[in-house]
């Protein structure tokens, strides 16, 4: 069975965002991600949602940092989250992306999750700790800043 972060993972192409411009780059958010500091993180996806509710780039943050901290409910609840974000898109750049990749998204909350277990989420924390690995949804983060839609 795959873990939480592997099958978050293959799924994390669910991604697609207009976001209001910050002082934050791609490079700044997968470095912090990258050395550890995912607090940091979150507090920018936090803050972009905050902003704009509909907001991909934090969405997809927000689901990352859940994946490999949260519990099933959250993860779950920030999953719902990025769906809805991504239903909200009509950014022509990212539609055909995002309707691909939405089923998996889709199915990683309603039919993945549920046959987690608490020993599963368990496992996938105390792998979490781990520095010097790369943010799951970098290359979707990348597509975003390539296309000047951060």
């Amino acid at each position: 069975m795959k873990t939480l972060a592997a099958a978050a993972m293959a799924l994390a192409t669910a991604l697609s965002a207009r976001a209001v411009p910050t002082e934050n780059t791609f490079a700044a958010v997968t470095n912090d991600w990258y050395v550890g500091r995912w607090t940091n993180v979150l507090e920018l996806a936090q803050a972009r949602l905050a902003a704009n509710s509909n907001d991909l780039v934090g969405a997809h943050l927000v689901v990352s940092y859940d994946v490999l901290f949260s519990d099933i409910p959250a993860i779950s609840n920030s999953v719902t989250r990025l769906i809805g974000a991504m239903d909200a898109s009509s950014e022509p750049a990212m539609t055909n992306l995002i309707s691909q990749l939405r089923p998996g998204w889709v199915y990683f909350r309603d039919e993945f999750l549920p046959r987690q277990t608490a020993a599963d989420v368990q496992a996938q924390h105390e792998k979490s700790s781990i520095t010097n690995k790369t943010l799951d949804c970098d290359f979707i983060l990348k597509q975003i800043w390539d296309n000047g839609l951060w």
